[in-house]
């Protein structure tokens, strides 16, 4: 089992409870540029388009094999585009009586594979390392990483996910194995090899519970560390089962299980909800009153490396409930909190601490690294090691330093250089 560095710890006393049930009903849910970096669209629909589950809806300019494909049945409700017509989001409003679309035959040879999922939306479940974008349609990766493993104590269990998922999760990893000569590393923590007769080039690996274990960054900073000229994808364990389904029976399953957790959660647990969902209807009956009146603050994601947001985030697997703190206050209270909710134009001193050495588990000069992100050097924060990062593995520095800054900002920002002069 592979050691590393905690991490940042935020507990709170109310973990979800490691149940499903079915989530509140949703009548919109929506396509995210937040989820989709680096991407500009070619819209294939319009506003007021009926679309059915499946559907494309755009496609990648660079890249039109990828495609984006409907969740639902249902009607474009509103498309709205972002600088350099980059997609903000697409919103579908949903049917009343959503009808299964006919279960489609999927060939099992490598080539077949692929263009399936190119043609069914599933080619944006991967992500790559370095960059951190969806890959190419023709690229072929030294190895695939699938995450299996909570990034915090209030995330899913996956094996718990995977319970009822039949023979679904093997399907998928036998199905990626094919778009990659290498590894497929299955991470997990200690228990049932999920991995466990597979084949030969699908290995379980094994890491701590903890919040740095849980992140992909990790895994492959420890198996398999990335450079300009090594590339690697990482993907979600529900997306591989997803996958696997659709290999087994020929049926389209955007469903995704989420915790629902935080301090103004009601009842903590697992729902079965749709990816993108929209998260004022879908928590409307599961809120407790805030402190004083507090507003609620609803975050896709965990308190680490979650987005104050309307819709769930496609590669996000829990919707955490809290107080919105006055901006007033969220300085004067200080700590963890208090930095995660402040913004300024402003930043604050790097003040070296413990915190921030415990809060990046890459092994790198962390200070050094931070100023490099700080000031935009994008040659020696590569140098340092952030080829191997996303946002969500700097989450926790941006929390844990006194500048206040959003490190994960400022990597993207210098990814996307790296990425254009690459």
């Amino acid at each position: 089992m592979s050691t590393v560095l905690p991490g940042l710890i935020i507990d709170h006393a109310r973990r979800p409870e490691q149940r499903v049930e079915e989530g509140a009903a949703v009548t919109q849910v929506a396509l995210l540029g937040a989820d989709l970096p680096g991407l500009r669209p070619k819209l294939l629909c319009a506003q007021g388009d009926r679309v059915g589950r499946g559907l494309a809806l755009f496609h990648d300019r660079a890249n039109p094999e990828v495609v984006f494909v409907s969740p639902v049945s249902g009607v474009v409700d509103t498309i709205t585009l972002g600088p350099r017509r980059s997609l903000s989001a697409l919103v579908i409003r949903l049917e009343p009586d959503q009808h299964e679309p006919d279960p489609t035959s999927v060939a099992t040879s490598p080539d077949e594979i692929r263009e399936t999922l190119l043609a069914k939306g599933f080619w944006p479940a991967f992500l790559t390392r370095p960059y951190g974008r969806i890959p190419a349609p023709d690229a072929v990766p030294e190895a695939i990483f699938v995450n299996v493993t909570p990034d915090n104590p209030h995330a899913p269990d996956p094996r718990v996910v995977l319970r009822d998922q039949g023979d679904a999760f093997p399907a998928g990893l036998k199905a990626i194995a094919h778009l990659t000569s290498g590894t497929v590393h299955v991470c997990q923590t200690p228990g049932t090899d999920l991995a466990a007769g597979c084949g030969d080039r699908i290995r379980g690996s094994f890491f701590p519970e903890s919040q740095a274990s849980g992140l992909s960054g990790t895994h492959i900073h420890r198996l398999h560390p990335v450079d300009q000229n090594r590339s690697v994808w990482s993907i979600g364990y529900q997306d591989v089962a997803a996958i696997g389904k659709l290999i087994e029976t020929g049926i389209h399953d955007f469903s995704r299980i989420a915790a629902l957790a935080g301090p103004r959660a009601r009842q903590p647990r697992l729902i079965r909800t749709i990816a993108g969902a929209n998260l004022q209807e879908l928590i409307r009956e599961e809120t407790l009153p805030g402190n004083h009146g507090s507003p609620l603050c609803v975050v896709s994601g965990s308190l680490t490396n979650g987005r104050q947001a309307s819709w769930l985030g496609r590669y996000h697997q829990q919707i955490t409930l809290l107080d919105d703190v006055a901006p007033q206050s969220r300085i004067s209270k200080g700590g963890l909190m208090g930095l995660f909710r402040r913004t300024s134009s402003q930043p604050a001193p790097l003040i070296p601490t413990a915190a921030l050495e415990w809060a990046l588990a890459f092994g790198v000069p962390v200070v050094p690294f931070l100023r490099a992100l700080s000031v935009g050097d994008a040659e020696t924060a590569s140098r340092l090691g952030c080829l191997e990062m996303v946002e969500e593995d700097v989450a926790a520095v941006s929390m844990a330093c006194s500048s206040g800054a959003d490190y994960g900002r400022m990597l993207r920002h210098v990814l996307d250089e790296l990425a254009e002069d690459a």
